[in-house]
């Protein structure tokens, strides 16, 4: 099953702060490139100067998820949920997170909530269909 990810590192220049925008460049190349040690340390290093920025919290899961470290990156999701618990993006991505590690119920309360917040939520709507499909599936299979 494929749940869609909104962790398209261009739509996290949205949520870069004006800070880290000139390095931006840098760290896309990096990410592009397999980089990932020293694209995660530029971003820890802004994370030191600025260590309350939501975007660049936000950027480090989206890298660490993109590097294939889903437990990690769901981590600063979970600090970004209790911080803004009103976000419906962040609500979507740790229910996409869940779904790539296979908890499936957190993800489908995460998708739920994600569209309680924004009602025409379309990521939030598909990965929810996802999940359905995917529990009517196993549902017949027994």
């Amino acid at each position: 099953m494929k749940v869609k990810c909104i962790f398209l590192f261009i739509a996290c220049l949205a949520y870069t702060s004006l800070s880290f925008a000139s390095n931006w460049d840098e760290i896309l190349k990096l990410i592009k490139n397999g980089n990932e040690t020293e694209a995660i340390a530029i971003v820890n290093q802004y994370i030191q100067k600025y260590p309350n920025d939501p975007e660049l919290i936000f950027l480090r899961g989206a890298t660490l998820d993109h590097f294939g470290k889903t437990r990690e990156a769901k981590e600063n999701f979970l600090i970004l949920c209790n911080k803004y618990p009103k976000d419906p993006i962040i609500k979507n991505n740790l229910g996409v997170l869940y779904a790539k590690l296979g908890e499936y119920r957190k993800a489908r309360v995460f998708f739920e909530l994600a569209l309680k917040l924004k009602t025409d939520y379309k990521e939030a709507k598909n990965n929810l269909s996802l999940i359905q499909k995917q529990d009517r599936v196993y549902l017949t299979s027994k």
